[in-house]
């Protein structure tokens, strides 16, 4: 009887850990992060708060007044990040130029289709950077300014959608 009971415990031990998140195995160091987290854009944007969602593909940040432009032959995007500073409640609005990395091409579930401009930003969260693409959108009827998604997430974040708020450590310089 001891010698089942031993292989009975090898055998649940082995199924549980095929079951481990990769972060315990040790492939990828990922952090867990809530569904809502703040964020600030890089280097001087205000704090935000952020929703995380794997259903999307590619970031989405608030942005209003986008226009296309060439500078030294290269397409530009200028557009104003306009919204509420979380440490302040202060609008802040701050224009930003960046390269036009490419356009994408958003179906939505009512309405006409539309083309939105993305570009790469930095931005902090949980005190760690990162650099990535975002759609620009007008996201003033949405909850929140910014929806950070799957090509950011991957190998980087565990999403608990059970709690909000998990991280800290976004860089403090607040300009608002």
């Amino acid at each position: 009887m001891k010698v089942f009971g031993r292989i009975a415990v090898f055998l649940a031990l082995a199924a549980f850990l095929t079951i481990i998140p990769t972060v315990v195995q040790g492939k990828h160091q990922m952090i867990i992060m809530g569904w809502i987290e703040e964020i600030r854009v890089m280097p001087d944007g205000p704090l935000m708060e952020a929703k995380l969602d794997t259903g999307a593909r590619t970031s989405s940040l608030h942005a209003t007044q986008i226009e296309t432009f060439k500078k030294n032959g290269k397409t530009m995007v200028r557009f104003m990040l306009d919204t509420d500073c979380l440490l302040s409640g202060q609008q802040l609005q701050k224009v930003f130029e960046k390269p036009l990395e490419r356009n994408v091409y958003i179906r939505q579930h009512r309405g006409d289709p539309k083309h939105r401009p993305v570009v790469k930003l930095d931005i902090s969260i949980g005190g760690r950077e990162y650099h990535t693409q975002f759609t620009l959108t007008d996201r003033s009827n949405f909850d929140y300014p910014v929806l950070l998604g799957r090509r950011l997430l991957q190998d980087k974040v565990l999403v608990d959608s059970g709690n909000k708020h998990l991280i800290s450590g976004v860089c403090t310089e607040d300009p608002c």
